[in-house]
């Protein structure tokens, strides 16, 4: 398995994607697991608004970069988290290459995640797991919240347990908050916490731990 953590849906920038494009082949089937949406998605037209090609307004974010990578449209699979059931989206999982977890809320994703009973699967799985934001957290064992504009409280959280050796702050901005928090991490739980920006990222390929553009590394004293 190689997984990739970003904090932005654009790893086919500059910074990232001669690196990137070593692991996305044109002819990869690639799988969108879009499970972080929040309470506002709530029934299949909230998500086909949401996320169906030819209306949902994150459609286009989501599906550019693989687009800027070669990957042909009809090779893009999604799981409907409101039409989906769990053995199809066990099959979806089996028969892709990537699999891509977007961003938003990373405990919703991971109950969505359990609820489907997907956590084995995924982690059986021996292709690429692509993450942003939300999806890049949850690739840690036991990734942490910092509190902002959606989270009041900091938080630990169980993960998919992936990523074992370090966590991560992602949308780094090197605010005191962020710093304080990071910090705290590294006095409680790891040795290492990378801080990726908005034009950063990670690759771990069989443990070597590649970073890409603006990704900062903290640690333990």
């Amino acid at each position: 398995m190689i997984n990739m953590l970003f904090s932005q849906y654009n790893f086919h920038e500059s910074w990232a994607k001669d690196t990137v494009a070593k692991y996305i082949n044109t002819n990869d089937k690639i799988l969108i697991i879009p499970f972080s949406f929040d309470n506002k998605i709530s029934d299949c037209q909230d998500w086909e608004n949401a996320y169906s090609r030819d209306k949902g307004k994150f459609y286009k974010s989501i599906f550019t970069p693989f687009m800027d990578f070669g990957v042909r449209e009809e090779n893009i699979n999604w799981i409907n988290y409101f039409k989906d059931t769990k053995e199809e989206a066990k099959g979806k999982i089996r028969n892709s290459n990537i699999i891509f977890f977007t961003g938003g809320f990373p405990e919703k994703s991971m109950e969505r995640l359990k609820e489907f009973d997907l956590i084995e699967e995924i982690r059986n799985f021996s292709g690429v797991i692509i993450g942003s934001s939300a999806g890049a957290m949850i690739q840690i064992a036991e990734y942490h919240i910092t509190p902002d504009e959606d989270y009041q409280i900091f938080s630990y959280n169980e993960g998919l347990n992936l990523i074992k050796s370090f966590d991560i702050e992602v949308h780094y901005e090197g605010n005191e908050v962020q710093k304080c928090y990071i910090n705290k991490v590294l006095n409680e739980k790891t040795d290492t916490v990378y801080a990726i920006t908005d034009t950063g990222g990670i690759i771990v390929d069989l443990q070597k731990v590649v970073l890409l553009g603006d990704t900062r590394k903290f640690s333990r004293q």
